[in-house]
């Protein structure tokens, strides 16, 4: 009786790869989603838009509301006179551009020496057998736990002891303080997943570990350390508490000037609102800029032959 035998081709290895006709088999279709999901999904983006289409329409709105309403007609007077080209607004005025400027200086400030210090200590971390390392990661997951609230009243007082209140500098150095235990957390899980053959190979080259690490790791760890960037510029520029405690205006970032959008007896839905819209753009612009540039899932895909 005659039987079939299916041949494949042979590599240089000499290993038989499977035939041309199954290594080219499509994947099946995924399945639709069944309509309960579709319009789950509606349901939840609708409450999701509702509150943004009021933010939006108030903003444009003259004397806004809690109400969403054009009878007072669309305007940008609300946007121009937040930055003081209209000095009979009742807004916060010409206090608007410099509180947004605090707000850059901590939160790139604070993004700059969290990110840098949280590779320099993650990378140890991962590549070398330090007695006791793995409690030390222990240790900094505990301390992501711990609240801001537990720390910064201990260091208010530290602050004035040194004259230290009312300084932009040592209020980022703190706030990089607070950041680092999350940051060093993530940094070292994407330090580890890249391939330590690459290291070996350049450690092969001659090269040392910090250049190793300049042109070998960090290149390669470019999306995880983008979004520890990201994580602590947002946990910055939203950051209220510290800021208030330890700065004084005119150093006060945007955080802590919207609270003077709420009188005692009125709320300026209007310039609030415009103001929400300008600060929430800035992590927003940031946040597009660096998906765009981490784009790839992985970065050193192929670089390993296994």
């Amino acid at each position: 009786m005659a039987q079939t035998v299916t041949i494949g081709t042979t590599d240089r290895a000499g290993r038989n790869e499977a035939p041309l006709a199954a290594r080219q088999r499509r994947a099946a279709p995924k399945r639709k989603a069944p309509w309960e999901w579709n319009l789950l999904a509606i349901v939840v983006g609708i409450v999701f838009l509702v509150p943004f289409i009021w933010l939006v329409v108030t903003a444009l709105t003259k004397n806004g509301t809690l109400a969403v309403s054009f009878s007072g007609g669309l305007t940008t007077t609300n946007f121009t006179s937040l930055f003081g080209s209209n000095s009979g607004s009742e807004a916060l005025g010409e206090g608007v551009g410099g509180a947004l400027l605090n707000s850059l200086y901590l939160s790139g400030g604070t993004m700059v020496v969290t990110t840098v210090v949280a590779v320099l200590t993650a990378y140890p971390l991962s590549r070398f057998h330090i007695p006791g390392s793995n409690i030390l990661v222990l240790a900094i997951v505990f301390v992501t736990g711990l609240p801001i609230v537990a720390v910064v009243i201990p260091t208010y007082d530290i602050f004035v002891s040194f004259n230290f209140i009312n300084s932009l500098l040592w209020t980022v150095l703190f706030l990089a303080a607070t950041s680092l235990p999350f940051a060093v957390w993530i940094a070292k899980n994407f330090i580890d997943s890249v391939p330590i053959e690459l290291e070996e190979a350049a450690a092969t080259d001659g090269a040392g570990t910090l250049r190793t690490l300049r042109h070998i790791t960090a290149p390669l760890s470019i999306p995880g350390l983008m979004v520890v960037a990201l994580f602590t510029f947002i946990q910055t520029w939203s950051n209220f508490f510290v800021p208030f405690v330890l700065l004084q205006a005119p150093k006060l970032p945007a955080s802590v000037t919207i609270y003077q959008f709420f009188g005692e007896h009125t709320i300026n839905y209007s310039g609030l609102c415009a103001f929400a819209l300008i600060f929430t753009a800035v992590p927003v612009a940031l946040y597009m800029l660096i998906s765009r540039r981490s784009g790839g899932s992985s970065l050193f895909a192929g670089a390993v032959k296994g």
